[in-house]
């Protein structure tokens, strides 16, 4: 079969198939810049999706509330029944009334009985470094610790009610690439103290539960927290946790960072359920327990000449030396942030960031 020449009639000497076959090959350099290109854009193409574009996500239909962990806590035990009794004249005989009754039990997730002398009448109390209402008795500290040359930021928190400690979702969006800044986060929520959570958007992996919803259960790989809707809270290994048994047990709140710092005596550790990277120093964040009612936030500044980030066993040995029964270490790095009302109040490293979720303290009972 003859070749075309280009002009219509055919090309005897296949001189345009042999020009082809004669040219050089491309350098090795402009074939690997070429491959490196479309693995760039192809990186590109596959992080827009996950990493770039918010992605909203559906929750995974599992909920407690305040409501069934009260009607299951409430239910009746079995007694045996008395034996009747009866005078001479054949009327039964009742039983003396208890001259000091027992106190009728709080409701389910309250406290203001319990800490009675914390809160006021009505009235807002505010200085420099404390916060007193009906509903909240917060008292802010800043100190330097010189044996650890950071900078630490404290939120001592007694609630009224656990309602009035709460999660937010940035941009109130379950998802990935939803992330918002604190102060903005405190503006729109009224917030009297805000301190960032684990992030649970940087990960597909990972169990997320916020105020009562049940929004991931993937495979958990670090350490959990759960606080109940009876203000209890709790840390644990993944290995003993079970996102569907502790929703069906009252789970208020989950989250997956960690680690643990606290054992089960409330105790300092020194060894850690986290990567390599993660135990050296770094600014950190951290939520703190004491009893239900009674948290803590506590952030340390980090990465700067003034303020030089903990490792994980100098977190640990602080929340020990506040005096907490447990404690979990939240996002950390340029994540850590705290802000009173919606001014920042530590130094974060390059600035801070944005994130996807914080844990918010409001003066509303709900």
């Amino acid at each position: 079969m003859a070749l075309s020449n280009g002009s219509g009639g055919p090309d005897k000497g296949g001189g345009w198939l042999r020009a082809r076959l004669r040219r050089r090959p491309r350098p090795a350099w402009m074939v690997a810049l070429a491959h490196l290109l479309a693995l760039g854009v192809a990186l590109v193409l596959y992080a827009l999706p996950h990493h770039v574009l918010p992605s909203r996500q559906q929750a995974t239909g599992i909920v407690s509330t305040r409501e069934s962990v009260a009607r299951h806590s409430a239910a009746p035990a079995a007694t045996a029944t008395a034996a009747v009794e009866y005078d001479d004249e054949g009327d039964p005989i009742l039983p003396a009334a208890d001259p000091t009754p027992e106190p009728t039990p709080e409701p389910v997730g309250s406290f203001r009985n319990r800490f009675a002398d914390k809160f006021t009448d009505g009235e807002v109390i505010e200085t420099d470094n404390s916060y007193q209402s009906a509903n909240l008795n917060i008292t802010f500290q800043k100190k330097y610790f010189d044996e650890l040359m950071s900078r630490v930021y404290y939120a001592d928190i007694y609630i009224a009610d656990i309602s009035c400690l709460k999660t937010v979702l940035a941009e109130d969006t379950f998802g990935r690439g939803y992330k918002e800044w604190i102060t903005k986060v405190a503006r729109r929520t009224g917030s009297v103290v805000t301190m960032n959570g684990d992030y649970y958007g940087s990960r597909d992996f990972g169990v997320v539960a916020r105020n009562g919803i049940l929004y991931r259960d993937a495979k958990n790989i670090r350490d959990v927290a759960v606080l109940y809707w009876d203000g209890s809270f709790e840390t644990l290994p993944p290995e003993r946790f079970d996102a569907k048994q502790a929703m069906a047990a009252g789970a208020y709140q989950i989250w997956h960072f960690g680690p643990r710092l606290l054992d089960d005596s409330g105790h300092a550790m020194t060894e850690f359920n986290a990567d390599s990277h993660m135990v050296k120093r770094h600014p950190r964040s951290a939520f703190g327990y004491y009893e239900p009612g009674h948290y803590c936030f506590v952030v340390v500044d980090g990465r700067l000449d003034s303020s030089k980030g903990v490792k994980l066993d100098g977190l640990s040995k602080v929340m020990e030396g506040l005096g907490c029964t447990a404690a979990y270490n939240l996002d950390g790095g340029q994540t850590s942030l705290l802000a009173r009302a919606d001014t920042l109040v530590n130094r974060p490293s390059g600035g801070g960031r944005s994130a996807s979720d914080f844990i918010i303290v409001v003066d509303k009972v709900s």
